[in-house]
């Protein structure tokens, strides 16, 4: 049997496959994984904190968050309660609103019900 002569074309073939699978990995993280598996409530991915670097968000989490390190979870309790107070403070906002445009027909003399 003859002695088989490779080309650099034939050697350059398993880097070529092994490259092609890394970036269908990589792809298959980054869109599937890192922007459909992942939730709010879970912890940063690598992703997240290279792009926060860069001001750039790569998944799910507000630059806030990502900003801010550490365990997301911890922080949700903390969000709510902003969120709460900032309705409050709307709700009281429009009340004194409404008072105060009461008040003034009522002193115009405009005050119909």
């Amino acid at each position: 049997m003859p002695k088989q002569e490779f080309d650099f074309v034939d050697m350059m073939g398993p880097v070529v496959a092994a490259a092609i699978f890394a970036v269908i990995v990589f792809l298959i993280s980054f869109t599937i994984i890192n922007w459909y598996c992942i939730t709010k409530k879970d912890d940063l991915t690598v992703f997240e904190k290279m792009g926060a670097k860069m001001n750039v968000r790569l998944g799910p989490h507000t630059m806030m968050q990502i900003k801010r390190g550490g365990y997301v979870s911890t922080y949700a309790r903390e969000e709510e309660e902003q969120h709460r107070k900032m309705t409050l403070s709307l709700d009281k906002q429009q009340i004194e609103k409404l008072i105060s445009k009461d008040e003034k027909m009522v002193v115009d003399g405009e005050a119909k019900l």
